[in-house]
């Protein structure tokens, strides 16, 4: 037997003490990081009374790959090194961040830091997990032999055996998290299902003023600002005497959550034409989503708070609110309402930066 195949003979036997081999250590890794990330995005697209299933499951695999850690340094990180390989070096990296993700991400649900000034913890969790994601493609696809790649082998008695035990350690840590949370009166216990937490329900002087991604706050003359339903100019002033009180969650996608009592006119007291299949709103930065028609009568256009107008970061003179959805589709400042022959379906689930006109990013959050 050559060296190589010694080390890995080795390495197999090492990590069999804790029921897997290394390959089958790599496929539970790979499994455990994709539905992280998939977990992920599912709670910013699901309805806010739904959502809490993608982040239960978030949480559970989080504290999985947590338990899985010790075995990757133990058997195939520390061979890594020993064989002295320049992509060792990138195995490390990725592992730092994935680390660094993990320990953010409960830092974050247990309400223990919030970070600095922009960059808060949620965001720090979420960039470092997205810029893992390229390290993640290349330890998948740089095995260095065909006998390092998953075989159908791998799904064996022992290997379900030691994968139930992870799940169930993540589900039993999941678990003593939320009920030692609830013990200790813990604000981050009352977190909303989607992790976010509350803050400022009912003071919107105190509500951040947050918008997506790489957003700027655009310039609006109030005296030439014009909104338009359906091509018609719908005064401030009207928009005002129609409104009526609506308290509604916005549940920003950067951990925070606040309650308001909002100012609003549903958009099915503005438009007439039924046969539309959607609603386009757009806003002064050239925004836009499409809401389903059936919900017109559950998205509301918004001139104020508690009875006085608006904050310019929070949207004035008009922004959108949409209960039970996330921030991205609560859009500010808001120049049309036009319908559509298209299908609210056929559209980006998420907005993002410099997608082309029309569709940039900036105008939604808080």
């Amino acid at each position: 037997m050559d060296t190589r195949s010694r080390v890995a003979a080795i390495s197999a036997h090492r990590n069999r003490r804790f029921g897997l081999t290394s390959r089958q250590l790599n496929l539970v890794i790979e499994v455990l990081f994709v539905s992280l990330v998939a977990t992920g995005l599912a709670s910013w697209l699901l309805p806010l009374d739904q959502a809490w299933v993608a982040t239960t499951i978030h949480g559970i695999a989080g504290f999985m790959l947590f338990a899985v850690v010790p075995l990757k340094v133990l058997g195939p990180v520390r061979t890594g090194f020993r064989r002295r390989r320049l992509s060792r070096w990138l195995s490390a990296t990725f592992g730092v961040m994935v680390l660094a993700v993990l320990v953010i991400g409960v830092l974050h649900a247990n309400g223990i830091w919030w970070g600095y000034g922009y960059w808060t913890g949620m965001w720090t969790h979420l960039l470092l997990g997205f810029s893992s994601i390229p390290l993640f493609l290349w330890h998948v696809v740089s095995r260095p032999s065909k006998s390092a790649r998953p075989k159908r082998v791998d799904v064996d008695r022992r290997s379900l055996l030691t994968t139930s035990t992870l799940l169930a350690a993540g589900v039993g840590a999941w678990g003593t998290q939320e009920v030692v949370l609830k013990a200790v009166g813990a604000d981050a216990a009352d977190r909303a299902g989607t992790g976010s937490h509350e803050i400022a329900s009912f003071d919107p002087d105190a509500m951040p003023r947050m918008i997506w991604i790489d957003d700027k706050r655009p310039k609006i003359d109030f005296d030439t600002w014009e909104l338009r339903v359906e091509g018609k100019v719908v005064a401030l002033d009207d928009l005002w005497a129609m409104s009526k009180p609506v308290v509604a969650w916005l549940d920003c996608t950067d951990g925070w959550r606040s309650r308001q009592n909002w100012d609003v006119v549903p958009l099915s007291d503005l438009i007439s034409n039924e046969r539309a299949r959607s609603i386009q709103v757009t806003s002064a930065t050239g925004y836009r989503r499409l809401f389903p028609l059936s919900s017109a009568s559950s998205v509301y256009l918004c001139v104020g708070y508690d009875g006085r107008r608006l904050h310019g970061g929070h949207g004035a003179p008009v922004r959108i609110v949409a209960p039970n959805r996330r921030g991205p589709w609560w859009i500010k400042w808001v120049t049309d309402v036009e319908l559509s022959d298209r299908p609210a379906w056929m559209q980006l689930p998420l907005p993002g930066p410099s997608f082309g006109a029309g569709s940039s990013s900036k105008g939604a959050e808080s």
